[in-house]
Parts: C-alpha cells; sequence; structure tokens
C-alpha cells in the first residue's frame, strides 16, 4: 500500500492497513466530491451482488472492516478524512517475451468484454461491500454508441446502464472514508468514456472488465484510464482512430488477434 500525496497528509497505521488522513491545505474545499451516506447492515439484492464481485477481486482485505477504521479514528480524535488505498501491482515480465502488438491488446481486451460501450457519465454514488470490506462507486452511465452489444442483455443506444468500479467517498457513522485502487481511475461527470464491461446478472450493471483497459475521450485526444504501458500506436491516438481500432478488433472475431488466442 502506499500513502495519499498530493493534498493529503498521512498517518500510516500499518497493523490494519489504513491512513488517516487530513488536508494539508487550510480554506481549502473539505472533499473533492461529497460522501455517500451508508448505514450497516442496509444492503441491497444488487449490493450484495457486486460485493461479491469485489469480495473475490480483494481476497485479502477478508476481515479488515471499515467500522474498525471508524472506530481506531475516533479513538485518535480525527475529524477529518480516512482512507485506505491499495498500490498498484508489480508487472512480471517473462524472458524475451515479446509486448503485445495494438491488434493483439485491444482483442485481447473486448474478448474479454461482455460489452464495449461510449459513454458519459450522469450520476454516482459509493457503496460500501456488504462485508463492509471495501467501497466501490456506481455511475449511471448514457450510452452514446454501442460497439459490443452484451448478448445476455442488450443495450440500447441513448439508454441508461449502471456500471461500478473499484473505490469511492462515503460517511459511516458520520466519519467519511475514501478508499482507491490505483490502478482503477475514478470516473467523471459529465466526461465521455469508452468502457470494456462485464455483465454483473445480479444486479442487472456492470464491472469494469480489465485494469488495462478504458480510455477518456476529449475532443479528439484519447487518454488511457490504464497505469500499465499500452502498445506503439495507441499511446496518443485521437477518439477517431482508436473507436476505429475497436471495430476492427471486433470485427476480426476472438481467437485471431487475442494474446490468449495466439498460443
Amino acid at each position: 500500500m502506499k500513502v495519499f500525496v498530493g493534498l493529503f497528509l498521512a498517518i500510516c497505521v500499518i497493523a490494519l492497513g489504513i491512513f488517516l488522513v487530513t488536508p494539508s491545505t487550510q480554506g481549502q474545499k473539505k472533499y473533492i466530491d461529497e460522501p455517500t451516506v451508508v448505514h450497516k447492515g442496509q444492503v441491497t439484492e444488487k449490493e450484495r451482488a457486486y460485493s461479491k464481485e469485489y469480495k473475490e477481486l480483494y481476497p485479502d482485505r477478508e476481515g479488515r472492516k471499515l467500522s474498525g477504521v471508524v472506530q481506531l479514528s475516533k479513538s485518535k480524535g480525527n475529524t477529518r478524512e480516512v482512507g485506505v488505498t491499495i498500490g498498484i501491482p508489480q508487472t512480471v515480465t517473462v524472458g524475451d517475451m515479446p509486448f503485445p502488438t495494438k491488434a493483439e491488446f485491444l482483442s485481447d481486451l473486448s474478448c474479454g468484454a461482455d460489452a464495449v460501450v461510449l459513454g458519459s457519465v450522469r450520476s454516482k454514488s459509493a457503496h460500501m461491500t456488504d462485508d463492509e470490506t471495501f467501497i466501490f462507486t456506481e455511475y449511471e452511465l448514457l450510452v452514446k454508441d454501442v460497439l459490443k452489444n452484451n448478448s445476455a442483455s442488450r443495450i440500447d443506444i441513448d439508454a441508461s446502464i449502471q456500471i461500478t468500479r473499484p473505490g469511492g467517498l462515503i460517511s459511516l457513522d458520520g466519519q467519511v472514508i475514501r478508499a482507491e485502487d490505483l490502478s482503477y481511475e475514478l470516473l467523471q461527470a459529465d466526461k465521455e468514456y469508452l468502457l470494456f464491461l462485464r455483465f454483473v446478472p445480479g444486479a442487472n450493471g456492470y464491472v469494469v472488465s480489465s485494469p488495462d483497459g478504458d480510455f477518456l475521450l476529449e475532443q479528439r485526444t484519447t487518454r488511457t484510464l490504464s497505469k500499465t504501458a499500452l502498445p506503439d500506436g495507441l499511446a496518443g491516438i485521437d477518439s477517431t482512430s482508436l473507436l476505429s481500432e475497436v471495430r476492427k478488433s471486433l470485427s476480426v472475431g476472438c481467437g485471431k488477434n487475442t494474446i490468449r488466442g495466439s498460443d
């Protein structure tokens, strides 16, 4: 885990794997986002379905309840934001294995996703997993284009779908808690994104399918939300070309250009 940097000063509590955090600049807005108020024990079936996904993603957080973070914070007299940060994992390299080509990379992302959509964020709310160990944020995404449709539950253009990503900001028992996984960037309201999604039937919504995918589109430029290196030809690609490359990858089909399929 890594400490928060920039606008925050952190006191690291190693035993619990948490950070007590306070703003470093006086007079500045206390929170970048408004925290979503949550209550212990009040869990919907949709939240349970998403919780299962995040418990599988973070099995090492079992037993590390956020309510314990609240108790520790209050015992220290802290009245500001506290947080949990998960760092970016190290990348393992194997011998002279070549870096994937642009076609392999996009095909692997597209084939590993149930849906690939272009859309903009209309609203968001943060939720605590049903075991109280982590936070995820649910976004309402207005779909502007569908590059790959979900065969189990089709997506219509101009419709709204719900997607979730790790991390978020909540208020629990009067304590503001921020959770983040540095491998997954949070989405911003009114921004346009190209997203590779995996369907969660129990929630009738989606989770991010891979930490290596997803792009922010601004005017004609793009920026990857991934912290891993991109193949040649994708870094700094313009939005029109990116969408064209993804469509081309999808038209080829799975198993031909994919990294897994090339074995």
